[in-house]
C-alpha cells in the first residue's frame, strides 16, 4: 500500500490505521478514513509513509493530508517519503523541457505548512532545497544492516564511488561508517557525440579484495555493469552493490557474473532472490518540541 497511516503506541512500535484510496471511473482518486480510530488518538502519535510509485500515488498523498486536516484540525504531521520522485529531473537539460522536480515541490508544498518531510538518499541537493525535507544519509540505511556495514568497514573491502556526481555522497559515507578505502570511477565518453562509452576505474590491482559500488539509485544498471567489468578486470575477489532505491527495470539477470550480490532499502518492493539483500529501514524523525 503506497500511503499509509500510522501511529506509535509505544517506543519504536507502529500500528496501521484503516485508509481506503479508490479510484473513481473519470480517472478522480477519493480517499477515506477510518473516523472510529481516529478519535481515540492522540495526533501527535501520527506518521504518513508515502512511497510514492504513481501520480497517483502523489493526489492520495495529498488527499490523505487533507483528510487528517479536514478530521482533526491544524495540525503538523511528519511525513515519511522514501523516495522523492522527480529528483533526477533536478533541472531544465533541453529548451522545451519540464522542470520536473520544481513542479513536485509545488506539490509537496500543499501539505501541511508546518509538516516535517524526511526522504532518503536524495539524488542532489537540489530535491531537500526545493521541498524542504530532511535527507537521510546512506549512511544510515547502512547502518541498519549489520551484514552490510561488516563488510565495508573490512580491511579487505574497497568502496568504489561511481562517478563526480556522487563524490560527496561516497566520501560522507566512507567517514561515517569507517571503510578503509574508497577509489573512485570516471566515466570515458565519445568526444565526438559525449556519449558514455566505458568507465576507469581508479586502481591498479584489487586481488584479494571485495569492491562495494555505492550509489543512490539503479535503474536499468548499465553503469554498474561497466564498473564491475573494470573491477573483475582487475582482480577483485567479489563486486558487490548498495543502492538506496533499487528500481532494477531490467531485472538482476543482467548483473550475473559480474557483481555478487546486491543490497537495496525498501525503499521499492523487492522480491525474494538470493542474489539480493533488502534493509528494512524507517526514518525516525526527532522529537517535537514540548513532547
Amino acid at each position: 500500500m503506497p500511503i499509509i497511516v500510522t501511529h506509535q503506541i509505544r517506543e519504536a512500535q507502529r500500528l496501521q490505521l484503516p485508509v481506503k484510496h479508490l479510484g473513481f471511473s473519470g480517472g478522480e482518486r477519493h480517499v477515506q478514513l477510518d473516523l472510529d480510530a481516529l478519535s481515540a488518538l492522540d495526533r501527535s502519535t501520527l506518521k504518513i509513509r508515502a512511497e510514492l510509485r504513481s501520480s497517483d500515488d502523489v493526489f492520495d498523498l495529498l488527499l490523505t493530508r487533507n483528510a487528517l486536516a479536514q478530521a482533526m484540525g491544524d495540525f503538523p504531521i511528519d511525513i515519511e517519503i522514501p523516495y522523492l520522485p522527480y529528483a533526477r529531473q533536478d533541472r531544465v537539460c533541453a529548451p522545451g523541457q519540464a522542470f520536473s522536480l520544481q513542479v513536485m515541490a509545488q506539490l509537496l508544498s500543499l501539505l501541511g505548512a508546518s509538516d516535517r518531510i524526511a526522504v532518503w538518499d536524495c539524488h542532489s541537493l537540489v530535491g531537500t532545497k526545493l521541498t524542504g525535507a530532511t535527507n537521510v544519509s546512506a549512511s544510515s540505511i547502512v547502518l541498519a544492516s549489520d551484514s552490510l556495514r561488516t563488510l565495508i568497514v573490512s580491511d579487505l573491502t574497497v568502496l568504489v564511488c561511481p562517478d563526480k556526481g556522487a563524490r560527496g555522497r561516497c566520501e560522507e559515507m566512507a567517514a561515517t561508517l569507517g571503510a578503509r578505502s574508497l577509489i573512485y570511477c570516471e566515466k570515458v565518453r565519445d568526444p565526438s557525440t559525449g556519449s558514455i562509452i566505458g568507465t576507469t576505474v581508479g586502481v591498479d590491482d584489487l586481488s584479494g579484495k571485495t569492491a562495494v559500488i555505492t550509489d543512490d539509485l539503479c535503474d536499468g544498471g548499465m553503469t554498474f555493469i561497466k564498473i564491475a567489468e573494470q573491477l573483475k578486470a582487475k582482480h577483485a575477489d567479489r563486486v558487490v552493490l548498495f543502492v538506496t532505491h533499487g528500481i532494477f527495470a531490467k531485472g538482476l539477470d543482467v548483473f550475473d557474473g559480474l557483481i555478487d550480490h546486491i543490497y537495496t532499502s525498501n525503499s521499492f518492493p523487492q522480491a525474494i532472490d538470493d542474489r539480493l539483500t533488502c534493509i528494512e529501514f524507517e526514518y525516525s524523525f526527532p522529537s517535537k518540541q514540548g513532547n
